[in-house]
């Protein structure tokens, strides 16, 4: 169950440096009752997810961008808030991607020390291996996030939450902002709508942001403990 005091709170999260967007504004205007009735929704189960927003961005490269209503982004930080203390502390130092006092700052003083200590301070040659994962995004496979996430999401009320918003496709439901001809500017392997229910997490969520982390961080371990490089540092992906 969710109490008030946890939707007002996640409120107050999603709307930072928001709070001028219309989305918000609408929301402000009755905010009461708004909180109160999505409290009561999530609690008794009939909460569903609304209409998503569709748009294009060109740089670095096309690719497609999923926009949440505010009220769904609302309850998108109601889940980061209960399972970010969770899943945070047992994440790898190596992920510096969306996440509290891990950006790119912390991602390259990381990269920085390690080959300052492998170089002897630029004094010795060093190698090292530059990887990328192919169309991350669209092919993360949301069963094995499932597992991951019942792993350690031990409240049902949570985990239940957790699944119906990452099952969710918003191609089933969506407006497009923009100039639709853009879509043709996407590469089909990379766009939502070419991908199997399956798998794919829209960009531009806060739970597909943190859900790539709980992913990657199988890696993060296996790479750590096993192959045990001299330094490792993970960006994303």
């Amino acid at each position: 169950m969710v109490t008030i005091e946890e939707v007002l709170a996640a409120y107050f999260d999603c709307r930072k440096h928001k709070r001028n967007k219309q989305s918000a504004v609408a929301f402000e205007a009755n905010l009461p009752h708004n909180i109160y009735t999505l409290a009561q929704e999530l609690n008794d189960g009939s909460y569903t997810i609304g209409v998503s927003r569709c748009f294009v961005v060109t740089t670095p490269t096309p690719r497609e961008v999923w926009a949440a209503s505010f009220r769904d982004r609302v309850v998108h930080h109601v889940l980061y808030n209960r399972t970010a203390p969770i899943f945070i502390p047992t994440f790898s130092a190596a992920s510096s991607a969306c996440l509290p006092g891990r950006g790119t700052l912390y991602g390259s003083k990381r990269l920085e020390r390690f080959i300052r200590s492998g170089t002897q301070n630029w004094q010795k040659e060093m190698y090292f291996l530059q990887m990328d994962i192919s169309n991350f995004f669209v092919s993360i496979q949301k069963d094995i996030l499932s597992r991951l996430h019942a792993q350690k999401i031990h409240c049902p009320w949570t985990l239940r939450l957790v699944e119906q918003v990452l099952r969710h496709d918003p191609t089933q439901n969506y407006t497009f902002a923009g100039d639709r001809a853009k879509l043709a500017l996407v590469p089909p392997h990379k766009s939502l709508f070419n991908t199997h229910p399956c798998m794919g997490l829209p960009i531009g969520n806060l739970p597909s942001q943190f859900d790539a982390n709980i992913y990657m961080d199988v890696l993060d371990q296996y790479v750590q403990h096993t192959i045990k490089p001299q330094g490792y540092v993970r960006y994303v992906d």
